[in-house]
């Protein structure tokens, strides 16, 4: 799947530019920013981009929101492996941000990674040309990524960490915690193409069954056979590992039909069932 490789390719350029700056006294919270932000998969930005060019909208107009996701997942990251969260001294094969630079600056970098989310959004030329559906993504993307959405899942997680919770509750952390920022990813796309309501509800609709099969698929990857030694909340603790299996091949049919149904509606990208066959393989 080239595109995958290269809209990371084009992510990573532009957060590369976009997280930067030529004044001495910012060095050391820039470096913090870029050593965290510089990384990963780029699967929410590469979900912004797909789903605005399905829309209509070039990857050079969407590009300043596929930036603003990364940097919400990034900021989120550093957060998640601090000391009074997840503890975590790695991220991605290296140390964890405030291992490399120190817990306050850490914490001031994610700061600086939240905030600067916004400014990439409308500050852009984007934004200038269609002021409206930048207004529309910062709306989009400050819910999703606030209390009512990933910050209140991370809560509920943190809640959840010393004791097994029920099947509902699990759904809920999963659907805010992960879910929320790749319905976020998913609606600044479609808010960067100016697509209508219909939709964005069959995105958001698709948006929601790949964040199920996403964390199902991640809790499965994390899974070492053994029942005793598997995380407490996981997935495949509460539900089984064939039980797992089965309800995330179950999400992804439900994420094709609605595809299918965007198709009819006069609009096609099969990168988007590219992933979807991507998230498959991942699990097999």
């Amino acid at each position: 799947m080239s595109f995958l490789v290269d809209n990371k390719n084009l992510i990573d350029f532009a957060m590369s530019t976009e997280i930067s700056s030529d004044s001495p006294e910012f060095v050391k919270i820039v470096e913090a920013m870029r050593y965290s932000a510089l990384g990963g998969k780029r699967l929410r930005g590469i979900l912004t981009l797909e789903f605005a060019k399905m829309f209509g909208c070039s990857i050079e107009e969407a590009m300043p929101y596929a930036v603003s996701v990364e940097c919400i997942q990034a900021y989120s990251l550093i957060h998640d492996d601090l000391p009074c969260m997840d503890d975590d001294d790695m991220r991605r094969g290296k140390p964890s941000c405030h291992i490399a630079f120190g817990e306050a600056n850490a914490l001031l970098a994610g700061d600086a990674l939240l905030t600067h989310a916004f400014s990439a959004i409308s500050e852009s030329d984007s934004a200038k040309k269609y002021p409206e559906r930048a207004i529309k993504a910062v709306r989009i993307l400050s819910g999703f990524a606030g209390f009512h959405g990933m910050v209140g899942g991370q809560v509920l997680d943190l809640e959840a960490a010393e004791q097994i919770v029920d099947e509902k509750t699990l759904s809920l952390i999963h659907k805010l915690k992960t879910g929320a920022l790749i319905k976020a990813s998913v609606l600044i796309g479609c808010a960067a193409a100016g697509a209508d309501n219909e939709l964005c509800v069959l995105s958001e609709k698709y948006a929601e069954e790949f964040g199920f099969a996403f964390q199902i698929i991640d809790d499965i990857l994390d899974f070492d056979g053994n029942y005793n030694t598997c995380e407490l909340n996981s997935y495949v603790k509460i539900h089984g590992l064939e039980k797992a299996k089965e309800d995330a091949l179950c999400h992804i049919k439900s994420a094709f039909d609605i595809l299918e149904t965007i198709e009819k509606n006069g609009f096609y990208n099969p990168n988007l069932k590219e992933l979807l066959e991507y998230l498959v393989k991942r699990m097999n």
